[in-house]
């Protein structure tokens, strides 16, 4: 199981007033699932979409056009509760924002506010989930970014993940960082924020960003074992997020003064004691040294910047439900067992994939490459994940091996590295700006089964896939830091079918659990050049009636 610890650095520019530290229990801020507006008050819900103008014309650059009001801290605690709303919904049953936390809902944050305002220095405050406040915890001071702007920061105890799934915790908790990079990203769009990784900084330095340095180095057995070993429990530092008010353009972040500011982090006094999950431990030795082998230093040469916001496409409007977003988010959940009959429309799975590429509609780009549309975007690399489909329930389309072509310069390199007896040919009906191609046409389920570790969701759905990585060149050219990196992109895909699942009625699950090399040999794939890192399905769930869902906390009414 897999925790998070969240650290926020606000910058100064938000107006103080009594009770700014807790939010309203009745708050209607929204998370985005990418929202087109209608004048009902209601929504049709879609990542990363357009929304159309009182002209009725659609506007692809809505998304940031219209922000909210920057003058309070209230807005955070909006983004908090939105952002940690889909990891836990506050609901006994998890409706889980990283798919494989399970009951182990164990995500908490620090904010560190800079804020005359508020106080003569800045401090720290740490969020709690029954009352949704936001306690002081210690002083602060951190600078390089622009007015109303914070940092969030990821951290990962590999133990709640391995004590289930031994050493594929270390990917588990890697594709969760992915699942919550992205929900940030969405709920800072909808209350007019934007978000980049700040991807310069080093191991050393979110270390200390987070306050985890505090803690005595783990030193790793040089095999597995098993005993007591409470400090197997440390907190693994994975990324920081700057959230920023959309608009301000690019700005420039020099990570050689950001790095020697976030030194002066190792004088506060960081408080509390981190509860201890287990009495007994096993020590997967693989994953802390894998963990040690792709850990990132500081590189100052790195450039920060943030492009232009472009929407995703749009071919199916159509096809969405008229939920809220709320109603999206609290409706969200991982699905168990899908039940083998709900079919999917064509124009609806077009529909979703096209929310599934990383440079959205109408950007001016040539072809799929750069991540600019949601939540991609907050990906400071260019894309490098593919998805591998195997369609079982598509309307008008026929059961088949497809592709999704998420970076259109490996389009040659796939082609000459996959079976020679493969169509490569675009559907009927696809899109143009789609780079969707069915590979070979056929009854796909067991497959997809047998490769799925033989789990019958893999082909009970409308469809499932494989996310495919340009792995070792990613690796030899951008460094091998890249290696969790990759797997947080499939975490971010994955958020995306997750809530694109929701939205048009039906549901969907992360598969965690596959045989990667009969993965690429069904495609012809040799080497290392490309691989299966994520499996996924989304069709139509098997509810189980025995399951009751009740509210974890005294909450707001709606929560029940």
């Amino acid at each position: 199981m897999q925790s998070f610890v969240v650290v926020l650095v606000l910058r100064s520019g938000f107006a103080s007033s009594s009770g700014l530290l807790r939010s309203s229990r009745n708050s209607r801020a929204s998370f985005v699932v990418g929202v087109h507006h209608r004048r009902d008050n209601r929504t049709v819900a879609g990542v990363g979409g357009a929304q159309r103008n009182n002209n009725g014309a659609v506007d692809r650059g809505c998304w940031f056009s219209s922000l909210h009001n920057f003058s309070s801290v209230r807005f955070i605690s909006s983004h908090f509760s939105f952002t940690m709303l889909l990891q836990t919904l506050l609901h006994t049953e998890s409706t889980k924002q990283h798919p494989f936390s399970r009951k182990l809902r164990t995500t908490g944050a620090k904010t560190v506010f800079e804020e005359p305002k508020l106080a003569r220095s800045g401090f720290a405050v740490d969020s709690e989930p029954r009352s949704y406040s936001l306690p002081l915890i210690s002083p602060a001071h951190l600078q390089n970014f622009p007015r109303n702007s914070f940092l969030i920061g990821f951290s990962s105890i590999f133990w709640r993940e391995a004590w289930k799934y031994g050493e594929r915790a270390f990917r588990y908790c890697n594709h969760d960082v992915g699942h919550a990079i992205a929900a940030v990203a969405m709920a800072a769009a909808e209350l007019g924020w934007d978000v980049k990784i700040v991807d310069g900084l080093g191991n050393e330095d979110l270390k200390k960003l987070m306050g985890l340095d505090v803690f005595p180095k783990f030193e790793v057995p040089s095999k597995p074992i098993k005993g007591k070993i409470p400090e197997i429990e440390f907190e693994h530092p994975d990324c920081a997020l700057v959230v920023f008010p959309s608009g301000v353009g690019g700005f420039d972040v020099s990570y050689e003064k950001l790095s020697s500011s976030i030194k002066e982090f190792t004088a506060l006094d960081w408080t509390g004691k981190p509860n201890s999950l287990s009495k007994e431990h096993v020590c997967w030795d693989i994953i802390h040294r894998t963990a040690e082998a792709v850990e990132k230093p500081l590189t100052i040469a790195n450039e920060f910047t943030v492009d232009p916001f472009c929407a995703s496409g749009i071919c199916s409007e159509s096809c969405y439900k008229g939920y809220t977003v709320r109603e999206v988010v609290r409706k969200r959940r991982s699905a168990v067992d899908m039940d083998g009959v709900t079919t999917m429309e064509r124009e609806t799975f077009y529909q979703i994939l096209l929310h599934c590429l990383p440079s959205g509609s109408g950007s001016g780009e040539k072809k799929q490459k750069r991540q600019l549309a949601l939540p991609f975007r907050v990906l400071s690399w260019d894309a490098e994940v593919h998805a591998v489909l195997f369609v079982h329930r598509v309307k008008g389309l026929p059961k088949g091996l497809y592709f999704l072509v998420r970076n259109e310069d490996h389009f040659e390199e796939l082609q000459k590295a996959t079976r020679p007896d493969f169509e490569w040919e675009k559907p009927e009906g696809c899109p143009d700006e789609l780079p969707l191609y069915i590979l070979a046409r056929g009854d796909c389920q067991q497959v997809a089964k047998a490769l799925s570790c033989h789990q019958d969701i893999a082909g009970d759905g409308c469809f499932s896939l494989g996310m495919v990585a340009h792995f070792e060149p990613t690796l030899r050219k951008k460094n091998v830091w890249m290696y969790p990196r990759l797997f947080w992109e499939t975490g971010v895909l994955g958020q995306v079918l997750y809530l694109e699942a929701h939205a048009i009625g039906i549901s969907a699950t992360g598969i965690g659990c596959f045989f990667d090399d009969p993965v690429h040999e069904l495609l012809g794939l040799t080497g290392s050049n490309f691989q299966s890192l994520y499996h996924f399905t989304v069709g139509g769930p098997v509810l189980d009636k025995r399951i009751m869902s009740l509210p974890a906390y005294p909450g707001p009414k709606i929560d029940a």
